[in-house]
């Protein structure tokens, strides 16, 4: 399936200090872009997402297949605020970041 059209358009989160394109914008040999099966990461709803590229239909989105959610609270789930495990979505890579984990660790 490589329609892109069919992939669910989500209103990220923005990364802040915590988005992979800030972080490595002086590391020019780190700015590898993500590639099918790259696992990403973006933010929603409070909570990290982890996805699997699917295509790269553009220079600057990913299609992804929703593979994990981790609300702040730190107990996985498959749904989180009308997002499930499984979806196909469309991430601009302005809106990657890191897994964001508790104070903790």
């Amino acid at each position: 399936m490589n329609d892109s059209s069919e992939a669910r358009e989500i209103k990220w989160e923005a990364p802040g200090h915590e988005g992979v394109r800030e972080h490595y914008n002086d590391l020019w040999f780190l700015k590898q872009k993500p590639q099918a099966g790259s696992i990403i990461t973006a933010r929603y709803a409070g909570a990290s997402v982890r996805l699997e590229v699917l295509e790269r239909p553009e220079a600057d989105t990913s299609i992804a297949r929703v593979i994990g959610i981790r609300p702040d609270d730190d107990t996985p789930r498959d749904h989180h605020k009308g997002l499930a495990v499984g979806e196909r979505v469309r991430v601009p890579d302005s809106h990657r970041a890191f897994v964001r984990y508790s104070e903790d660790d």
